[in-house]
């Protein structure tokens, strides 16, 4: 693991009461950054850490987690604009070596959640490719003791979650109505704070 996961993992552990584990982060920021409506930043942060507020000592300790989260988030974006490079984080049980991906998909549907209308757009699309993606994505959601009909068994949907997501994110590139909306030099609509073209503009 890369090191600073291992910082974003250990503030996620131990500084906040009800947020989200690294895995359902990781997860979580994925269907973020391929959702097909924008979801800003001012909308997503707060479900990191749920209910209950950051313990931080100081400002200071608050925007170094803010650091890693969005290093992490630019990093997925970044890997997605490199056909075949990237892969979810997805904790393994160490009792048997077995890869786990629920909290990885917990993560992923909760930011669905938070633009429906846009991932309902995939659901009526012709493009038999991404539908299948989200299929595949939302039965292990909703049958996780089972196999589901797109994999034959678990080890294969695990495998399928990079070929799904990026299938998403590729269908997003060629649908976002944002993208024409935004000059390449603008500050991005996500609230990163950075460039349009170095951020969601990325591909």
């Amino acid at each position: 693991m890369q090191d600073y996961l291992d910082q974003l993992d250990h503030i996620l552990l131990h500084q906040f009461d009800e947020g989200m584990l690294l895995s359902e982060l990781d997860g979580y920021l994925t269907g973020i950054i391929v959702s097909p409506d924008l979801v800003p930043q001012s909308k997503w942060l707060k479900k990191v850490w749920g209910d209950a507020p950051p313990k931080f000592d100081s400002m200071e300790e608050m925007q170094g987690f803010l650091d890693l989260l969005m290093r992490h988030y630019n990093g997925i974006l970044g890997d997605l604009s490199r056909p075949g490079a990237y892969g979810p984080v997805l904790d393994v049980d160490r009792r048997n070596g077995d890869t786990l991906w629920e909290l990885w998909i917990d993560g992923f549907v909760q930011a669905m959640k938070l633009s429906p209308i846009g991932w309902n757009r995939i659901r009526a699309s012709d493009d038999a490719a991404v539908k299948g993606a989200l299929a595949g994505i939302t039965e292990l959601s909703d049958n996780r003791s089972t196999v589901t009909a797109a994999a034959d068994s678990r080890s294969e949907a695990v495998e399928r979650l990079s070929t799904w997501v990026e299938l998403l994110h590729e269908w997003r590139l060629k649908n976002d109505e944002n993208r024409s909306k935004v000059g390449r030099n603008d500050p991005c609509p996500c609230g990163s704070g950075k460039k349009y073209k170095k951020c969601c503009g990325l591909n």
